[in-house]
């Protein structure tokens, strides 16, 4: 079993510790609060960090809205508290404030469970405070401590999932794979996209830091990950349409078989070729590139006018193939310009 401390782990850990450490220090009681709201505030960037505290602080104003409008009308009793709840927890939803209505539930609690029949401001102020030095903590913490590299992070998740399409693509033409674990396979690479798509939102909300050192060569990752993560969903797409059809393609024809196993081998190594030129692992000639760009064309070409000579009932089988692998041949061409202006430096 893994046992993995990432650094986001470390951060929360750190967060807590300093909410804590400042709650014994000021002498407030009921330090658990404080850290409630750092493992909430704690968010993968900075800059989400930033959203998420506005986000935080309008919650908490809503709770103290809902906290006293429910004190003051319904009363300081259980079910008054738990009708206030449930009408905050209504609003948060509207608004889109999903993931801070932990913060509003908390806010409610702490001031309406503050006496028996009137609200003691002194009581309030020492609470709220609770939540200011934990969303305090986690940002502190966030900012100074660790600050992620998420060029490197996206670009891991990005090579995770081609290694997981090269593996399907190279053993799915052979159909040697059964059928259970190329579904099981298909599942955790679907996994490994949704993780990337999701990072790459992450990095796209960094854009708006003032801080960034190279501005220009940031948003020139964005594009290229962008990019890289379409062709990892072209392919994907592909793998779907290879499972689907290719059986069919070889009862129908041989040679369309052929054809379309020679051009999915071309484009793995084609792509392989691209990352690593990326890496600075290897230097390919922009001719041989050419020429391996051409060969593929060729052979699409080939696939093409066999197609042609064939019944409509052979063109449903094969088109949705053909046309996943045209379409990700120029997505591809397209990786392999943006990686010849844009070299790894991270």
């Amino acid at each position: 079993m893994e046992f993995n401390i990432g650094p986001r782990m470390m951060k929360t850990g750190l967060a807590v510790a300093l909410a804590i450490l400042v709650t014994e220090t000021l002498n407030l009681e009921l330090g658990m609060v404080a850290v409630i709201t750092a493992v909430v505030a704690m968010q993968p960037s900075i800059m989400r960090s930033i959203s998420h505290i506005k986000e935080v602080a309008l919650s908490t104003i809503i709770g103290i809205v809902f906290a006293l409008g429910g004190a003051y009308t319904l009363g300081l009793q259980p079910i008054s508290i738990g009708i206030t709840v449930i009408l905050a927890i209504a609003l948060n939803i509207r608004l889109g404030w999903v993931k801070t209505v932990n913060i509003t539930i908390l806010t409610i609690a702490i001031i309406m469970m503050s006496g028996d029949e009137t609200i003691d401001l002194t009581y309030l102020f020492n609470r709220l405070s609770l939540i200011v030095i934990g969303i305090t903590a986690a940002f502190l913490v966030n900012a100074l401590v660790f600050p992620p590299n998420h060029q490197k992070n996206i670009f891991h998740l990005i090579k995770k999932s081609f290694a997981k399409t090269s593996f399907l693509l190279r053993v799915m033409p052979n159909q040697t794979m059964k059928i259970k674990e190329v579904k099981k396979r298909e599942e955790n690479l679907k996994k490994t996209i949704k993780e990337a798509k999701s990072y790459l939102e992450v990095i796209t909300d960094e854009k708006g830091r003032m801080f960034i050192r190279n501005r220009r060569n940031f948003m020139r990752d964005i594009v290229l990950f962008k990019q890289m993560i379409k062709v990892i969903e072209l392919e994907y797409q592909l793998i779907q349409n290879l499972e689907e059809k290719l059986t069919k393609i070889a009862e129908i024809s041989e040679n369309q078989s052929f054809l379309v196993k020679k051009l999915v081998a071309k484009i793995v190594e084609y792509r392989e070729n691209v990352i690593l030129t990326y890496e600075n692992k290897i230097e390919i000639e922009t001719e041989l590139q050419r020429e391996s760009f051409t060969a593929m064309n060729l052979t699409i070409n080939d696939l093409i006018n066999e197609l042609q000579q064939s019944e409509i009932d052979r063109w449903v089988e094969i088109f949705p193939v053909a046309s996943s692998i045209v379409t990700l041949m120029v997505e591809l061409e397209k990786l392999d310009q943006y990686v010849k202006r844009q070299k790894r430096q991270f």
